[in-house]
């Protein structure tokens, strides 16, 4: 494959496909784990690196249908980035859910999440969020357990199954999280943190703490600050800059740059991004509906309860007017009790101090 400048290795599908390149590459074998650990990777000659201008919009791989069409697209960026997550070697992936329906694009409820299978028969679901709504760690916990009971069939060995993790990418900061880059969540003895297995992790990557991710104490994973920078690249100097770092990222601005220029991602990355807005405009127009509603309701129930508190103060002062008349200076305990008494009982006790002889007669059940 070496000799063959013209062709670069890609992954598509599951399969190994070999595709022309858009300029020359040359294949380079890369030792990236403490495992010695070998796989391929494309790797762009420097010498023929185009200008830095790039003649076309680049996609926004925070849109989580551009960043499920990069992965399952190019998936040797999805096994670098997962090794980088979860810390250790990946031999080979399988995706579970590589399609994207133009349906589903365009249906903002739908969560546009990567189902993945690993080598070892372990399971991950990665998945990006550019808004984090606030059943999000709920849906997270669901989807780790929902992912770890598919693997069984009725009737299965509860030892057949095999470590699931779930992996969020947030553009904007998760509620009630850590603002860390990357926070890792196991099943861990609240006192002594022994774990009690490797079965159900949850990692949130959060890339607003990006510029802050060596802050309280937990130095930034190299590889996983690469990917977030990666991913919040704002301009062409930022993905060469990641470029020349590490071979991988040469791969993935190539990927994005070849993803924007094809015609039907761009159109779903369209009706996805218009159905967000759409969805977002929506929710926020029966928000401020429903709070209208309430301040409605609101001042109608203050109105109600205005006159009935007044009513109930009218009917008390006439009526500790004429028992004080009648019976002379009243306790305080009984300025209490008829001040919160309720129009009702101020009734019922004004008709019997008529023919009553007593203040008992008066206040009497």
């Amino acid at each position: 494959m070496a000799k063959n400048a013209g062709q670069a290795r890609r992954w598509r599908d599951g399969a190994a496909l070999s595709v022309v390149a858009p300029r020359p590459q040359r294949a380079c074998l890369v030792e990236n784990s403490p495992a010695s650990t070998q796989r391929w990777r494309a790797v762009v000659d420097a010498s023929v690196m185009p200008p830095a201008s790039a003649p076309f919009a680049r996609l926004d791989p925070t849109l989580d249908v551009v960043f499920k069409l990069l992965l399952v697209r190019t998936q040797v960026l999805l096994v670098d980035m997962l090794e980088a997550i979860l810390g250790r070697p990946i031999a080979s992936i399988t995706i579970l859910n590589p399609e994207i329906l133009g349906a589903l694009a365009s249906d903002k409820p739908i969560v546009l999440d990567i189902r993945v299978e690993l080598g070892d028969g372990s399971r991950v679901d990665v998945e990006m969020q550019v808004r984090t709504a606030p059943a999000l760690r709920s849906r997270l916990v669901y989807y780790a357990a929902r992912d770890y009971a598919d693997q069984l069939d009725r009737g299965d060995r509860y030892d057949a199954l095999t470590p699931t993790a779930v992996v969020v990418w947030a553009v904007e900061p998760i509620a009630a999280l850590p603002h860390r880059l990357h926070t890792t969540y196991e099943l861990r003895e609240r006192h002594t943190y022994e774990p009690f297995g490797d079965h159900l992790t949850i990692h949130a990557i959060q890339l607003s703490a990006l510029s802050s991710s060596h802050g309280m104490g937990y130095p930034a994973n190299a590889r996983v600050e690469r990917w977030a920078r990666f991913f919040a690249a704002q301009d062409e100097a930022d993905y060469e800059q990641l470029a020349s770092e590490d071979p991988i990222m040469v791969t993935a601005k190539e990927a994005l740059d070849e993803l924007s220029q094809d015609p039907t991602a761009r159109r779903l990355a369209r009706e996805r991004s218009d159905a967000i807005k759409l969805y977002e405009k929506d929710m926020a127009s029966y928000r401020a509906a429903a709070r209208a509603a309430g301040q409605a309701e609101g001042k109608a129930e203050g109105k109600a309860e205005g006159k009935a508190e007044g009513k109930a103060e009218g009917k008390a002062e006439l009526l500790l007017k004429q028992m004080s008349l009648r019976f002379g200076p009243l306790s305080e305990a009984t300025l209490v009790r008829v001040w919160a008494a309720p129009v009702e009982e101020l009734e019922r006790w004004g008709e019997r101090i008529l023919g009553a002889q007593t203040l008992d007669d008066v206040l009497a059940p």
